[in-house]
């Protein structure tokens, strides 16, 4: 692929939602019977998990595993979303090590899940570039939505962030959409009013907001457009 883009399976299967039976757990219909598949992604995804909906699942052998399929991919009309909850952090690696973002400034080293304080930071960058991203799945007409449940994680992300800058650091968010269809990105304000707020004072005190999409391209997960609308 010459786009930065991630591998999400050699082959995936398609299959129809059923169910979901816990955070983790869902059920489909595959090959007229009814299965138990590993969902990687802990939002809501209500407006994605609807029954008879068409998805993709990859295929999982480890010993240590109780389900043989993880979900990965889940279509609401002829959008197909990404919905394991790794897959951004992938992505974002991956195009940190090809520099493949332009809005951060230069860099030699690449260092994830950094610990700065009591916070794991997904990326820093010469040890004084912090990078934390977010999965985005939840589109409306048009505009992405983070998050779809509220997120006191999230949260103390934002204030890690705030509070590195001062000491010295550059902090950087990055909300990976996991699909393609948005134009433009808001805090999901109505879910999570403390988050919202919390982002705007996060932007106000010098952190940096970057959004990008990302889209299905045959097997590989693509990065895809960087968003400029913003709303908070």
């Amino acid at each position: 692929m010459k786009k930065t883009s991630i591998l999400i399976g050699k082959s995936l299967i398609e299959a129809q939602f059923t169910e979901r039976v816990n955070r983790f757990l869902c059920t489909v219909l595959l090959n007229g019977d009814t299965v138990n598949v590993h969902l990687h992604d802990p939002g809501r995804l209500k407006e994605l998990l609807l029954p008879g909906s068409k998805v993709l699942l990859r295929e999982e052998n480890a010993p240590h595993r109780k389900t043989n399929y993880d979900l990965v991919g889940i279509y609401t009309e002829d959008i197909l979303v990404s919905c394991d909850s790794r897959a951004p952090n992938n992505l974002v690696k991956k195009a940190l090590q090809k520099k493949a973002i332009p809005q951060l400034p230069d860099y030699q080293t690449v260092t994830p899940e950094y610990t700065y304080r009591h916070s794991r930071i997904d990326f820093c960058l010469d040890e004084k570039i912090l990078v934390e991203v977010k999965g985005v799945t939840l589109v409306k007409n048009g505009k992405a939505l983070f998050p779809d449940a509220p997120t006191e994680r999230g949260r103390k992300h934002l204030q890690t962030l705030i509070s590195a800058l001062e000491k010295g650091f550059c902090s950087y968010i990055l909300f990976m959409i996991q699909r393609p269809d948005a134009f433009r990105f808001s805090p999901n304000r109505k879910t999570d009013p403390a988050f919202a707020d919390t982002l705007s004072q996060a932007v106000e005190k010098g952190v940096s907001l970057l959004v990008y999409t990302s889209e299905f391209v045959g097997n590989y997960l693509c990065l895809k457009e960087n968003l400029t609308s913003i709303e908070l």
